[in-house]
């Protein structure tokens, strides 16, 4: 199954081409150093056969490789290509997507002229379904008004030998985008996937940071707790001390005061025996 050049409308794409401004292309290719050192008439005349070329591949999407330009139409896109910004843009304006340009690469072999005839009558076949009788198509590939009866002689008519060895290419690059897409979708992904696991870890760690930080507070609170109550319970020990010493000491006091004030008053109230004391 092949990949189609777009999947737009052919009517909006067919519209699209006609609204396309070229004359920069143009203005390159009549420029007789840097360009061909084309004439106006013959540029303007290019640049029709080139539109009619884009038109074929929007039209006939399922044999658009194999349609053959002619070797100025193809030198008109080359051009066209070199202006890389405005060429892309065009692309994506027409077709939605790059149109692809896929030149042939090394020795022409018998077998590749085999193929380019056939595929040169195949074109001839599908520029005369859409536009007519053999100078009207062969003025469509080429460009260039082309009288009837000297289509043939002049080289104008389509041949193999007159074709550009290049033509398009439809490629699979929706496919090669999508797995890119993938690639980098499924790269974020892993990206987010790693950050989440880093944040998690990051998470866990600063969870037993602070478990360790808040066991150390506990503990040192215990600590401190601990110590209070120690020495709380010093204070409370001391206390009792000094109470049980004062106690004490009350005690002796009183009795030694009681004492004391005892023998005075056993000694006042016995005059006889205080006499005797004082003898």
């Amino acid at each position: 199954m092949k990949t189609k050049l777009t999947n737009r409308p052919v009517e909006q794409v067919i519209a699209s081409i006609r609204a396309l401004d070229l004359e920069s292309v143009k203005i390159r290719l009549m420029d007789p150093e840097l360009g061909e050192g084309w004439t106006r008439e013959y540029a303007e005349g290019i640049e029709q056969g080139y539109r009619n070329y884009l038109t074929m591949l929007a039209k006939y999407q399922d044999h658009a490789e194999d349609i053959l330009l002619s070797k100025d139409v193809d030198e008109f896109w080359h051009t066209h290509i070199l202006q890389t910004i405005k060429y892309t843009e065009d692309c994506e304006a027409v077709f939605g997507k790059y149109l692809h340009h896929a030149p042939h690469i090394g020795e022409v072999t018998s077998v590749d002229k085999e193929k380019r005839i056939a595929l040169a009558e195949k074109t001839r076949r599908l520029y005369q379904r859409e536009f007519g009788n053999e100078r009207d198509y062969s003025t469509a590939w080429i460009g260039i008004s082309v009288k009837a009866e000297n289509a043939a002689m002049s080289g104008a008519a389509i041949r193999a030998e007159r074709a550009a060895m290049s033509g398009a290419a439809i490629r699979m690059e929706n496919a090669a985008m999508s797995g890119a897409a993938i690639r980098m979708e499924n790269a974020a992904m892993s990206g987010a996937a790693i950050r989440m696991e880093n944040a998690a870890m990051s998470g866990a760690a600063i969870r037993a940071e602070r478990a360790a930080m808040s066991g150390a507070a506990i503990r040192m609170e215990n600590a401190a707790m601990s110590g209070a109550a120690i020495r709380a319970e010093r204070a409370a020990m001391s206390g009792a001390a000094i109470r049980m010493e004062n106690a004490a000491m009350s005690g002796a006091a009183i009795r030694a005061e009681n004492a004391a004030m005892s023998g005075a008053a056993i000694r006042a109230n016995d005059p006889e025996q205080a006499i005797a004391m004082v003898a």
